[in-house]
């Protein structure tokens, strides 16, 4: 059994629960908690897969290590189906051609529950963080565009409602690239899409994968607790080692389609 967490965006939760003795002081004392937080301590408990699609901040430092110390796998956070997938094949383009992206903008407008749900500011900004850190890997890949100390893209996303387009979301980008003798290169888009359609493909795909990793295992040992290879499908990846996160479109699915060629023994690409 697998738990596909799909609803709609929640506030994000702070401080973050640090601790698996407070994580489980809370659901005890019946502290109100995220009901995606108790989906997730209840997955952990039954030892199924819980597979975060939405981007608040589910994953706390406290229910990682519960699912550590449980044998239980899980995976997230936030589906990247349309804009912010197109933004890290764009960000990965753009810097891997040697132009130095310096400002990317986002405006989107929708009328589902998901555009209804993120017009409140509380649940927009777990939006907001999520989508923003689809860039850090790229930038962190070139330090001779972004030395440490000018590693900053001006990075901006817009969320409207409007109820009459339905699930037919309207996503207009901008990316400003800083070229040679101060010009500038400016790519701009403008994409329509079925939001709901866009989705719904990525879960089949993250559900069959997420069954495929809790069978295997590296030297006895089994994969987790964060099946990290699912990041392909996020825009927010969690990783077992949170220094390391990976963004970047390319390499996230040269990493997944390089561990399926060596699980089934054919010899990977790197």
């Amino acid at each position: 059994m697998i738990l596909l967490w799909t609803a709609n965006t929640e506030q994000y939760l702070l401080p973050e629960i640090d601790k698996v003795d407070d994580l489980l002081s809370r659901v005890e004392k019946n502290v109100p908690v995220p009901a995606s937080l108790l989906y997730c301590v209840a997955a952990i408990e039954e030892g199924i897969i819980y597979l975060n699609g939405s981007p608040q901040n589910t994953f706390h430092p406290g229910v990682v290590e519960y699912a550590r110390q449980k044998g239980a796998l899980i995976a997230g956070s936030d589906f990247k189906s349309g804009q912010t997938r197109y933004k890290t094949i764009m960000s990965d383009f753009l810097i891997g051609a040697g132009l130095r992206l310096a400002s990317v903008v986002s405006y989107n407008h929708l009328g589902n529950n998901d555009g209804k749900n993120l017009s409140e500011d509380k649940c927009f900004q777990s939006k907001k963080i999520s989508k923003g850190g689809v860039l850090d890997d790229a930038i962190k890949g070139n330090r001779l565009l972004y030395p440490k100390d000018q590693d900053h893209i001006d990075h901006e996303v817009v969320i409207k409602y409007v109820p009459f387009v339905g699930d037919s979301k309207r996503a207009l980008d901008e990316y400003s690239s800083q070229i040679f003798m101060s010009g500038v290169h400016t790519i701009s888009s403008y994409n329509i899409c079925e939001d709901s359609l866009l989705a719904v493909p990525i879960m089949i795909d993250m559900l069959i994968l997420g069954e495929v990793f809790s069978r295997i295992k590296i030297d006895g040992k089994s994969l987790g607790p964060v099946l990290s290879y699912l990041s392909f499908f996020f825009k927010a990846p969690i990783t077992n080692h949170p220094e390391y996160v990976v963004n970047s479109f390319t390499r996230q699915r040269q990493t997944l389609v390089n561990f399926l060629k060596a699980a089934a023994g054919i010899s990977p690409d790197d």
